[in-house]
């Protein structure tokens, strides 16, 4: 089966390169503004746009006049492909108009000081062998490391700065080998306190990195805005936040990856819910730690992992009760708030765990939905078993809590 992986790795360019790297990046940023302003000057005198193709010829006429010489120095992909971003924004733009977003989203012109340090380059342009990579009118850079999956370049070869260093970031095209797994069926309560909790009692701690870093980034943040911007005192303060920021990323992203692969190694079918995570960062209380947990992140490894493993992915409705629901008897406990981590169902006395027993009944949940006995629209709105709410008498019935 063939699918397309990426890779990103750090570069170890030598000083005269790193040099280049800038001077790229920037001649990238430049393409951008210029295509842009033509763009705009063409439709405020005739009423078109520019075409990507008509840009890339003016810029090739114009390194041919001396003060546009330098452009010489610079690979051709360079500013072909600014052209292109350019014109992918524009029909971002377009898209957004005829769906009437309130949002239109109208291209802008990039920021020296605020926008990302990267070019992109043609795969064609670029050759990879082993830890060394070989770059256009540049020669060979070395790689911390090799490539982990070996195969055809496809998309655009993206050389990018980061807290002061250098990444290359390429897609290829490769074969997949199905994993082994049981064919096992699954559903994950995705949660703050625990990241992941499946139906069998298996759960995924949350790392919290946010948290963790969260004093040192504050005391990084305050020193920053102490110092004057644009002098040499405040780059190493931003430097130093942006450096926190990408330890948070990384660790966040580590537990995502380890568990999602985890979980797909050994199940085939695997029912979440489709949480409006939007809508919960609204909630200023817990913006903070769903942010960190990067719900979406997860759904979206778990969606591309096992489209690659010819596994199954069932969406249940964000609206269905399923740490309420009794998953034994199918009661419903409408006096069940986030603080309650354990409840006892008033109904057949059963003890549950908050997590777990939301997990089975998104399973129980997931396994109607593919079967085709419920809606199968945003994930279904029915349930296996119909719940039944509590009476108002049961309101004073015993139940445990925990504290988190």
């Amino acid at each position: 089966m063939l699918v397309y992986k990426g890779h990103r790795i750090q570069l170890l360019p030598n000083n005269k390169q790193k040099t280049t790297f800038k001077q790229w990046a920037s001649t990238a940023r430049w393409a951008y503004n210029y295509g842009l302003a033509k763009k705009i000057e063409a439709y405020e005198e005739t009423g078109k746009y520019l075409g990507a193709y008509s840009l890339t010829k003016e810029i090739v006429q114009l390194k041919k006049t001396r003060e546009y010489a330098w452009l010489n120095d610079v690979s051709k992909s360079v500013p072909r492909m600014a052209l292109m971003q350019l014109e992918e924004a524009y029909a971002n733009f377009f898209r957004r108009c005829k769906s009437s977003d309130k949002k239109k989203g109208f291209p802008k012109f990039k920021s020296k000081e605020q926008s990302k340090i990267a070019f992109h380059l043609e795969p064609d342009q670029v050759c990879v062998k082993g830890e060394r990579i070989r770059l256009p009118k540049m020669g060979w850079v070395r790689m911390t490391r090799p490539l982990r999956f070996g195969g055809r370049l496809v998309s655009s070869v993206v050389v990018s700065e980061r807290t002061g260093k250098w990444y290359v970031s390429l897609t290829v095209e490769t074969e997949h080998c199905l994993t082994d797994n049981q064919g096992g069926e699954v559903g994950i309560d995705m949660g703050i306190k625990t990241l992941a909790t499946l139906s069998d009692g298996t759960a995924y701690e949350n790392p919290k990195a946010l948290v963790r870093y969260q004093k040192l980034l504050v005391r990084a943040q305050r020193q920053l805005a102490r110092k004057q911007k644009g002098s040499q005192r405040w780059k190493k303060a931003r430097l130093r936040v942006q450096k926190i920021h990408k330890q948070i990323t990384d660790i966040r992203s580590d537990a995502i990856h380890k568990a999602t692969t985890d979980i797909v190694e050994k199940h085939s079918f695997v029912a979440m819910e489709d949480l409006n995570v939007h809508g919960m960062i609204k909630n200023h209380r817990l913006a903070g730690a769903v942010s960190d947990a990067a719900f979406g992140e997860f759904k979206r490894q778990m969606r591309y992992k096992l489209d690659w493993n010819d596994g199954t992915l069932v969406l249940i409705d964000r609206w269905f009760p399923s740490s309420k629901t009794c998953s034994a008897c199918g009661c419903i406990n409408d006096s069940l708030t986030l603080i309650d981590r354990e409840w006892t169902c008033s109904d057949c006395g059963t003890h549950h765990d908050r997590d777990k027993n939301a997990a089975r009944n998104i399973l129980s949940k997931g396994l109607q939905t593919a079967d085709g006995s419920a809606d199968t629209a945003r994930g279904g709105l029915e349930v296996t078993s119909s719940p039944k709410k509590r009476e108002a008498g049961d309101d004073n019935k015993s139940h445990t809590c925990g504290i988190t």
